[in-house]
């Protein structure tokens, strides 16, 4: 199989972490233009890395294999980082609080004080993994772009639109955490599976 190239990579790996998506999502996702998403889904489409479903499109098990070869081949040095290791490490312990804050604001539904200070402790554990985003941008520059997407989502969610903090139609804080926590898992080539949360 031909490797696919970094732009291919952005926008196949903003499917492969949201499962099934549009273009527009796409686009948002991954910080490429439209017309940049519509070249590249029209020639995975044709190439049958992509299956189009309506407005949707999937990865087919090639496509699939595909994101994660070009996570082997990009890379390896991070994997053998001891630096990034740590990081990740550190990650893990944010990512069980950042569960634990979401499942809390779930049960707490009512939109009362007690569903408001549990935002503010979610929101500032975002804000914490923001600025460690940050710290790995020098070596994982397309990391900024996640930083960008849960600033943008914080300024929704504090401008009262609530729904950016759990739904799965919107690009909400949760969904963010969601593809972020499959990109470093990809990206160091630790199966989900081996990872509690």
């Amino acid at each position: 199989m031909e490797q696919i190239d970094e732009r291919s990579f952005l926008i196949l790996n903003a499917l492969y972490l949201r499962k099934i998506a549009d273009r527009d999502v796409l686009a948002e996702c991954s910080g490429c233009s439209a017309s940049d998403v519509d070249g590249i889904l029209d020639g995975a489409a044709a190439t049958g890395l992509v299956l189009g479903l309506g407005s949707q499109y999937v990865l087919t098990d090639e496509g699939r294999q595909a994101v994660l070869d070009y996570y082997e081949a990009t890379y390896q040095d991070v994997r053998a980082d001891p630096e990034i290791q740590s990081w990740y490490v550190r990650f893990e312990t944010v990512n069980d609080r950042f569960l634990q804050l979401v499942s809390a604001w779930q049960t707490r539904g009512d939109g009362g004080d007690g569903q408001d200070r549990v935002y503010d402790r979610l929101a500032r554990t975002v804000e914490r993994h923001v600025s460690a985003l940050d710290q790995v941008a020098d070596r994982l520059p397309r990391y900024r772009h996640y930083a960008d997407r849960f600033r943008r989502s914080l300024d929704r969610v504090d401008s009262g639109q609530v729904e950016y903090v759990t739904s799965p139609t919107v690009d909400s804080l949760h969904n963010i955490w969601f593809e972020f926590h499959e990109d470093i898992l990809a990206l160091l080539g630790r199966p989900r599976e081996t990872v509690g949360g």
